[in-house]
């Protein structure tokens, strides 16, 4: 773990590879709960089963579920969408795209266990997605990006975030999710988490940083917001340096 493990108010750049290294051990480990590969709490399962819950008893109202007939969803992890996708959503095709085959995986196998076998997934980087190479076609009615920023260095915020513009159909939707810094930006760098038993590195941004890019990614091409809030009560938030945040998109059109 470098001495600068825990860095605020200055940007520095985070190491892909040590980020894949991590989540491929996480998504071959077996833990309480499926969704601690993806949204820790490894010893508090509870809590990371509440947390889903309230995401998606939260949001599903606000993504047109009724109305959508594909989905692409950005660094799916285990595909825990795509399980909402496949019971409240039965009439839409689904994609899940993730740059670890451990996490891609697990995906398939969770969506078999869960009655979900019509489920997709693709390994593919949220850094270089090719379009052609999709296994579902674009342009999509819902696109979900939930806790993947903070993975990525600001260039690759920034062309993802043009590119999920472009994938979005006329009239679609992106879902964005992420945890933002409360009062700067906040980095792990190569930070020994105790709890996960790992180092890994994150960039929490502020939601002012946040805005700021969007409207730089979304030049040229119309979205309005549909909604924009904090996610969890702070009874489901554990740190203080940072909480959840998300942005209901939809294209114009």
């Amino acid at each position: 773990m470098p001495e600068d493990s825990r860095v605020k108010g200055k940007r520095i750049a985070i190491d892909y590879d040590d980020t894949l290294a991590f989540f491929e051990e996480r998504g071959t480990r077996e833990y309480t709960s499926a969704l601690s590969s993806t949204m820790y709490q490894d010893n508090e399962p509870q809590l990371v089963e509440q947390r889903d819950q309230r995401e998606k008893q939260l949001i599903a109202p606000l993504l047109g579920l009724d109305r959508i007939s594909s989905v692409l969803d950005i660094g799916c992890g285990i595909g825990r969408w795509g399980w909402l996708i496949g019971e409240h959503a039965p009439q839409a095709r689904y994609l899940g795209i993730d740059f670890s085959p451990a996490l891609v995986e697990k995906a398939r196998a969770e969506a078999v266990n869960r009655g979900h076998p019509g489920l997709s997934f693709q390994t593919m980087s949220a850094t270089d997605i090719r379009p052609a190479e999709l296994t579902l076609a674009p342009p999509y009615d819902l696109v979900l990006i939930s806790g993947l920023l903070i993975y990525l260095n600001d260039a690759d915020c920034l062309s993802l975030l043009h590119a999920a513009a472009r994938l979005c159909a006329p009239g679609g939707r992106i879902y964005l999710r992420e945890p933002v810094g409360v009062d700067a930006r906040f980095t792990l760098n190569r930070f020994y988490s105790n709890e996960l038993s790992h180092e890994y590195s994150a960039i929490y941004r502020t939601i002012e940083e946040l805005n700021t890019m969007l409207d730089e990614a979304l030049a040229g091409v119309a979205f309005d917001t549909v909604n924009a809030d904090f996610l969890f009560p702070e009874t489901l938030e554990k740190r203080v340096e940072t909480r959840q945040y998300f942005m209901v998109m939809q294209r114009r059109g």
